[in-house]
């Protein structure tokens, strides 16, 4: 195959730590709400439940204003929680039948809930909630079973962070990520290592997260899921893709497996990366302006990741960095799609919101955006414009069962990294359980 050089421009023209359910465990189904599909001349209360830190609260109940300033006839009652408490708290009310009439959800759960009644079918208020400007393989990621449970709040994609500060620091010359390959990039980060006498190492290495593994896959002409959401990884595929990891160990070009297992799950600017202890780690888009914020001295970029020569073609996809979905519950899911169309197509709001739910999924938001982005932010819309001219087709969505799957990737991971199973051994392991979990749930 014939690779084609990646675009860099300064173009804006782009277009988690789970836990299992309540409704995973018990296999309950939930829905069967008796609210009217269309809107309420009357006043309505709505409920609306999110997420995150001080600064997504506080933009969300500023849009919620605005909301109920077009539209005096509906309340709407915020529901701010933080990451953990939100899945322990939503897997109760759901279950018991109150759950949040508009709901901010992930794509690892999105399935699970969906499968099991939760959630609404939103292409059924089509006449109050407009989805035509999102990309339908961006769409598509909101579908289960070929409805419409989720649409995009956002838009992400995975790369390798670069501190070039790092490079510079060490004068090591960043290859071409347009066109670099896995070698290049072993060969940069054990470069790193070398020039700094050992004092740093060139990269922290995958191995344990879900988005990398997906890329490696859809590299190798396999992926983790069809689109049915079967589980279609291939034992080699995952063997390749530890061996790979392990060798950058192995060289010196990444930490020791000891230096590693310190570093797991410290807090952002304590990584590696934030202090200047790495040059390379791969993360998502959205965490750039947060590496940024913890590491101000250091600048950063993210490029795409490598491929080879013989990389299968649309390896790549951009991903809805998170969702908003209605209620199957609700008594008022007219208003509550109403809600949702308000929150992805109103000037207003994406001025408010900005990047801070990833970056902008439709043209209306990219340029009501547009004018107050940071250099952080260029970075961001830079690696999702490049991302999106190498996607193909969305890769399957997580199924019922592997809500634990990335859990379960890390700790395979660490047994290869101490030497407690080969990578053919661990990716065998792994598959086995995974496969195990989904059967179970199903």
């Amino acid at each position: 195959m014939r690779r084609h050089p990646r675009s860099r421009s300064r173009i804006l023209g782009f277009t988690a730590a789970t836990a299992v359910s309540a409704l995973a465990l018990t296999g309950c189904a939930v829905g069967g709400g008796n609210g009217d599909a269309s809107l309420s001349d009357e006043d309505v209360t709505i409920s609306f439940a999110w997420w995150g830190a001080s600064a997504r609260d506080e933009r969300t109940r500023a849009a919620i204003d605005l909301f109920e300033e077009q539209y005096p006839n509906i309340t709407v009652k915020p529901q701010s929680t933080e990451w953990g408490g939100y899945w322990d708290k939503l897997a109760t009310t759901a279950a018991g039948g109150n759950a949040p009439d508009v709901m901010q959800f992930d794509q690892t759960h999105l399935s699970s809930y969906a499968q099991r009644g939760a959630l609404a079918d939103v292409d059924g208020y089509a006449d109050v909630l407009d989805t035509s400007e999102f990309p339908e393989p961006l769409l598509d990621q909101g579908r289960v079973d070929g409805k419409l449970h989720g649409v995009p709040a956002g838009v992400g994609s995975t790369g390798v962070l670069v501190n070039t500060s790092v490079l510079a620091q060490y004068g090591v010359e960043l290859p071409d990520p347009t066109t670099w390959t896995w070698d290049d990039l072993t060969a940069t980060a054990l470069a790193v290592t070398e020039a700094s006498g050992g004092a740093v190492h060139g990269i922290t290495p995958f191995g344990g997260d879900m988005p990398t593994l997906t890329l490696w896959a859809r590299q190798h002409g396999n992926d983790v899921y069809d689109t049915e959401g079967e589980l279609i990884l291939e034992e080699s595929v995952l063997t390749d893709y530890w061996d790979y990891a392990l060798a950058q160990i192995d060289s010196g070009a990444a930490p020791t497996a000891s230096q590693l297992a310190e570093q797991a799950g410290s807090a952002l600017d304590l990584s590696d990366i934030a202090t200047g202890k790495t040059a390379f780690t791969f993360a998502p888009s959205a965490l750039v302006t947060a590496y940024q914020a913890a590491a101000p001295d250091s600048a950063f970029d993210l490029v795409p990741i490598p491929a080879d020569a013989d990389a299968t073609d649309g390896y790549m996809y951009v991903r809805p960095s998170m969702y908003w979905t209605v209620s199957s519950q609700s008594e008022h899911p007219a208003e509550a799609a109403l809600l949702i169309d308000f929150l992805t197509s109103e000037p207003a709001v994406a001025k408010l919101f900005g990047t801070e739910r990833g970056m902008p999924a439709t043209p209306t938001f990219q340029e009501a955006v547009a004018p107050d982005l940071t250099p952080g932010d260029q970075i961001v819309a830079d690696a999702i414009e490049s991302a999106t001219a190498l996607s193909g087709d969305a890769p399957g969505i997580t199924p019922v069962g592997a809500e634990d799957a990335e859990s379960m990737l890390a700790r395979h991971n660490q047994d290869v990294q101490f030497g407690r199973k080969t990578t053919a051994e661990a990716a065998k392991a792994y598959i086995d359980e995974l496969r195990t979990a989904i059967t179970a749930a199903s």
